[in-house]
């Protein structure tokens, strides 16, 4: 279920599939949750309609992946009957939970998920130790998330894990990936921080220079373990060397409208370069990047047709 990279480096392709946000409960409260203005209006996805959502994934044929998500959808009593109902067609070859993976340090529930269908789990790590400690708001948060990516490592899944760029963490990156490119997580993937609001009120976007100077050290701890970094919802032209990568696509999301709504708020898309270059996927500067630092038009360069950055 991987798309080549390069030669040497594979990436799940999120072109191949949807998510299903199903819950909105959560035992975290992230500085950096994208839900926090929105959770209050998205109600769960009952079994009635999510069977329907199922029956015409299998039906159209397009996407024979699965995620299913929420605010932290390891709370919600129901996915166990869910990932079976969604396993039970024989269509869907990935079956992802995307978690804050402190329920995972219970190995019976891993099992449990894992009897049922689930054979992917995308899991947050925002930085080592009282980084991440301190984003969840949960203290020993960092311990419980280790213990349940040591417990995947016990049956055949895939793990990656996802961490979200903040300026909380930009410092202790290098060591984060160093000790997750060790770890038993097969593909890493880094974030760009989704503000959800016009502005970063909250002092947390780090500008795209500041995450160029930490590539080659990234690129450098991590290199030893054949892995591969994924950048998210960055600017293509940042153009980092192997191991590291930036890609566009994602998934088709089936949240609902309200969402998307908020998400809107971060004027993702803007580029000075915009007319002249050829990229049509890439996520360009938000609103509150470019408030914050400026358009970036010496940094950012427009790609050619042949793929790579023109002047």
């Amino acid at each position: 279920m991987s798309a080549p990279v390069d030669n040497c480096h594979t990436r799940i392709d999120l072109r191949r599939y949807a998510v299903i946000p199903v819950w909105y409960g959560c035992n975290s409260s992230c500085t950096i949750c994208m839900l926090s203005n929105v959770r209050g209006k998205l109600g769960t996805v009952d079994f009635a309609d999510f069977s329907m959502l199922i029956t015409r994934l299998v039906n159209e044929r397009r996407y024979d992946s699965l995620i299913l998500s929420g605010a932290e959808v390891t709370t919600f009593s129901q996915l166990e009957q869910y990932v079976r109902y969604a396993a039970s067609f024989g269509w869907f070859r990935k079956i992802q939970i995307q978690t804050n993976g402190r329920r995972l340090a219970d190995r019976e529930y891993v099992k449990q998920l894992v009897d049922a269908g689930v054979n992917e789990f995308f899991v947050s790590v925002h930085g080592l130790g009282d980084i991440h400690d301190a984003i969840t708001r949960i203290p020993g948060s960092y311990a419980a998330v280790m213990a349940g990516i040591a417990n995947l490592a016990e049956f055949p899944v895939h793990v990656i894990s996802n961490t979200v760029l903040t300026a909380s963490n930009c410092d202790g990156l290098v060591a984060l990936f160093a000790e997750l490119s060790a770890s038993p997580v097969h593909e890493m993937q880094l974030w760009n921080f989704f503000p959800m609001e016009r502005t970063d009120r909250r002092d947390l976007v780090v500008s795209m220079s500041g995450l160029k100077a930490l590539l080659p050290g990234i690129a450098s701890a991590i290199a030893p373990s054949g892995k591969t970094l994924v950048l998210k919802g960055f600017p293509e032209c940042l153009s980092p060397e192997s191991p590291c990568f930036v890609n566009s696509d994602f998934p088709l999301n089936l949240i609902q409208d309200d969402f998307w709504f908020e998400f809107a708020k971060n004027g993702f898309g803007a580029c000075v370069h915009r007319e002249r270059c050829s990229s049509r996927e890439c996520w360009g500067l938000s609103n509150a990047y470019i408030e914050k630092y400026g358009d970036e038009r010496t940094l950012l360069s427009p790609r050619t047709a042949s793929g790579g950055a023109g002047s």
